[in-house]
């Protein structure tokens, strides 16, 4: 099992962020990019999968400033040497494919092959209708309808995507986009057939292609974060594409693992339970459950109860039956549900065994709120690598091998 780190990633502190329009704060974010840097020099050394992070505009509040997830790649790329970094993930439909395309090569041309890719589809009206105007998201901006149109985009955009990265030239003819257009007559022919390709004997552009294409050619890992539902998982595991779930009820969950299972397998991918999925959960470990405890109560609680719970993320959280709203939104509810993971390091492992038995994954996406205070969470995160994720899996290297649970490595 891999373990990778995501962050959203916030800037400031709490308290920063309640004195109002922490975004904007240069100080506060210079200091984000040396705490994460210094997190993830960390866990570079410690044979942690990668680093991921989600793509938002508009967030002048500070909970969540990532306007461009590959910048950031390429900038914590050029802070470590082992670790992957990608995107979780480019919110499609609002997105120029091409351009993304070209951007996400880029990265992994500039990381050497240290780059993985993410997609989402987006649920913050905000700035997806705003920045996908042109695609049509600004009318009829919600309801059925819009659904249907970002799932539409969604679709198209990856599969243009997939044809720039797997191909020299190529061509596509969509419901939305069509490439190349028509009539282009191109001046430079003559280059054109001596060196490249995709122009025809007329001197017509029927094929177009990115440069530079991905490093060494090699297909990067891809990930769908967070796939909530079985449509969406079943759509994933069909192209390859590693859903993330952040449900944590198995009368719910499991059934979607078993629909992924079975729509690899269509596939052609013959995975055990549990093969090509991940899972997120916010883990604190600290020396005792008490002090862990007093920390996570400070930690994700506060921007998942605040900001996640009204767009309907509680439906991680909910019991079979009910409803994104229907449970209190508490730091006692995430806990209760397992979503937010927090004890002593025996405590820990107790827990993780019993998730992992349930969802023997091959991802684990630990969900890092990074506005929790710095030496705390490098200190949770020692604790993590040191003594809990190698009951679990041999990628993680601890500096030491004490461990302390009762699990296999795997």
């Amino acid at each position: 099992m891999e373990v990778g780190l995501f962050y959203l990633p916030s800037v400031g502190r709490k308290k920063d962020i309640e004195a109002g329009m922490a975004g904007k704060r240069t100080d506060l974010y210079q200091e984000m990019l040396a705490e994460i840097t210094e997190q993830l020099q960390y866990a570079d050394e410690h044979g942690y999968y990668g680093c991921g992070t989600t793509e938002h505009h508009f967030h002048v509040e500070g909970e969540e400033v990532s306007t461009n997830p590959v910048l950031l790649n390429v900038y914590f790329g050029s802070k470590t040497k082992n670790m992957k970094f990608g995107q979780l993930g480019n919110v499609l439909p609002s997105r120029n494919p091409i351009n993304l395309a070209e951007d996400i090569a880029m990265m992994s041309q500039m990381n050497k092959g240290r780059a993985f890719a993410g997609f989402a589809r987006g649920y913050q009206p905000r700035w997806v209708n705003v920045i996908g105007q042109k695609a049509g998201l600004s009318e009829p901006a919600e309801g059925e309808d819009y659904e249907i149109l970002k799932r539409e985009l969604f679709e198209e955009h990856f599969e243009i995507i997939m044809k720039a990265w797997k191909n020299d030239v190529f061509e596509h003819q969509g419901k939305h986009w069509s490439i190349p257009t028509d009539n282009i007559n191109w001046i430079a022919k003559d280059v054109a057939h001596k060196y490249g390709k995709g122009c025809d004997e007329e001197g017509v552009i029927r094929q177009v292609g990115i440069a530079p294409g991905l490093y060494e050619n090699k297909m990067l890992d891809m990930f769908m974060p967070f796939a909530t539902s079985e449509r969406s998982i079943k759509w994933a595991m069909e192209r390859g594409v590693v859903p993330i779930t952040i449900i944590t009820h198995p009368e719910i969950c499991v059934p979607h693992f078993r629909a992924g299972q079975e729509a690899a397998a269509a596939a052609g991918r013959d995975l055990a339970f549990g093969g090509g999925m991940a899972i997120t959960r916010e883990i604190i470990v600290a020396d005792t459950d008490q002090e862990a405890e007093a920390l996570a109560r400070e930690a994700g609680s506060f921007i998942w109860n605040n900001f996640f719970v009204p767009f309907g993320f509680g439906a991680a959280i909910a019991d079979p039956g009910q409803g994104p709203w229907d449970k209190p939104a508490t730091f006692e509810s995430l806990s209760e549900a397992g979503l937010c993971i927090h004890g002593s390091p025996s405590t820990v492992c107790k827990k993780l065994e019993k998730e992992l038995k349930t969802y023997p994954v091959d991802y684990f996406w630990h969900f890092v709120y990074n506005h929790m205070p710095h030496k705390p969470l490098m200190k949770s995160l020692e604790l993590l690598t040191e003594k809990v994720w190698p009951e679990f899996t041999d990628k993680i290297k601890p500096s030491n091998l004490t461990r302390v649970g009762s699990a296999s490595a795997g």
